[in-house]
């Protein structure tokens, strides 16, 4: 049998990496990354033209990188998408599910289609890719997978509770899927991002209340710069670590559970900060 922590790490210069959402934030900065180690990109996102500019940038600094259009939610162009990476390379040795939307909006009120796009992108997007590209990775009894779930899996926060849902099912496959195939020499990295200040929030609906406005308007000052998240998520796929949870705060939302009255307390108090009595707002916002 064969343990990923028994030989080298799959990024180094030469490597084949793919990153999906690759043209803002998180993707863009991890891309950073990647490239700057000597790896050949392969960047995808919805928006072209900002990728397009995304790739450009790197390849001013001498790194090899490919860019190509592709919805994660669609497995066909997934699938198309694979067939481009495999024929240009022959095999992928990393890659980084981090494409992904937001949503903010009472549970009572979301509707089936945001739940469906939710599922599609969040969820179905890294499904895919995985059962695109694994099977070769199996073949070649190598490489690695970094998921990008989210810190929100930790809390029960009023408004972010389709979000979390979904976060949370992507980190529990995610981290399942570590250990049954960690045997064929396959690394499977789990990213919690805390908060970040990127374009994720901008569309998001600041709420009724005045908590709500204020957490949304100071965002920039409390939360984790992409550029800092980029690194972690390099440093966790090239270290092979199971589970990055990035910050300190999502290790309090996790231990925070194993006391419920502590947990259920400040999900009370939160909800009327944050989401008022009979707030029925809904809004989503894409990463």
């Amino acid at each position: 049998m064969k343990f990923p922590w028994t030989r080298a790490s799959d990024v180094h210069a030469g490597a084949s990496v793919l990153i999906t959402g690759a043209a803002h934030g998180i993707g863009r900065c991890a891309a950073t990354e990647f490239a700057a180690a000597g790896c050949t990109m392969f960047l995808t996102d919805r928006d072209d033209t900002a990728l397009q500019v995304a790739a450009e940038e790197l390849r001013a600094t001498g790194a090899t990188v490919h860019a190509r259009r592709t919805d994660v939610s669609d497995r066909a162009d997934v699938e198309a998408c694979a067939r481009w990476v495999l024929d240009t390379t022959g095999s992928l040795d990393v890659l980084v599910n981090n494409a992904g939307i937001g949503f903010s909006g009472p549970l009572v009120s979301t509707t089936m289609e945001t739940w469906r796009r939710l599922i599609d992108v969040d969820l179905m997007g890294p499904l895919y890719h995985v059962g695109a590209f694994l099977p070769s990775m199996l073949k070649k009894g190598r490489g690695t997978i970094v998921n990008v779930s989210s810190g929100q899996a930790f809390f029960r926060l009023p408004t972010w509770g389709a979000y979390a849902a979904i976060k949370a099912a992507m980190g529990v496959w995610s981290e399942l899927l570590s250990f049954e195939v960690a045997a064929s020499g396959i690394r499977v990295v789990t990213v919690y991002p805390f908060l970040v200040d990127t374009g994720f929030y901008q569309d998001i609906d600041a709420g009724s209340t005045w908590m709500s406005r204020q957490s949304i308007k100071l965002m920039p000052w409390y939360s984790m710069k992409p550029g800092k998240v980029g690194r972690v998520l390099f440093e966790a796929a090239r270290d092979g670590r199971r589970v990055e949870m990035v910050h300190p705060a999502n290790l309090l939302g996790f231990y925070s559970r194993l006391i419920p009255p502590v947990s259920n307390l400040v999900t009370s108090i939160s909800t009327r900060l944050l989401a008022g009595e009979g707030d029925i707002h809904s809004t989503g916002g894409a990463a």
